[in-house]
């Protein structure tokens, strides 16, 4: 099967200079490895402490310092980053090998999503891995991507004889800001 991460890197990684990134969603560190080495900067987003002390030890493993790991929902995400966004990744669902009752949900998720998408610069990108385990969020980011305006390019990236397979939305701005 594709390996959904790795697909979202790869679509990622064809943008040009990325210079400010965001991974709305830490977990253990590895989209947020990613984008420290693809960025300028990158802001790293979990609500979960743990994730983010697995974060910041992955980090410092790998001698990335050009990351400001916050321990805050995504939601948040206007009271920290100021800057425009090139490139962000969401990977939505629980944080693997913890308790999965403490996930993302669709709330959140989508007012996380508007946000960045007022900061997203010309030409950036989010990248969304949604998981199967959790209909009601994809059904909402789902809604929310379809009707934005057409300044956005959104797809749906998906193993259509996979039901159960997890699957990527992308965001592309292709305003001029």
């Amino acid at each position: 099967m594709i390996d959904i991460n790795e697909l979202a890197h790869r679509i990622i990684s064809e943008k040009i200079n990325v210079n400010v990134s965001v991974d709305m969603t830490s977990g253990n560190g590895h989209d947020t490895l990613f984008l420290a080495r693809l960025s300028d900067h990158t802001y790293a987003f979990d609500i979960q402490t743990v994730a983010i002390e697995s974060t910041r030890t992955l980090l410092e493993n790998n001698n990335q310092t050009n990351v400001t790991l916050i321990n805050d929902s995504h939601e948040k995400i206007l009271n920290y980053v100021k800057e425009k966004i090139d490139a962000a990744i969401y990977n939505l669902g629980y944080l693997p090998g913890s308790d999965k009752t403490v996930m993302t949900n669709s709330i959140s998720t989508v007012n996380s999503l508007d946000h960045l998408i007022s900061i997203l610069a010309e030409e950036g990108i989010i990248v969304i891995v949604l998981y199967p385990h959790n209909p009601e969020e994809i059904a909402a980011v789902v809604e929310y991507t379809s009707k934005l305006s057409p300044s956005y390019d959104c797809m749906e990236h998906k193993i259509l004889n996979k039901e159960s397979a997890p699957f990527l939305i992308t965001i592309k701005s292709n305003k001029k800001c």
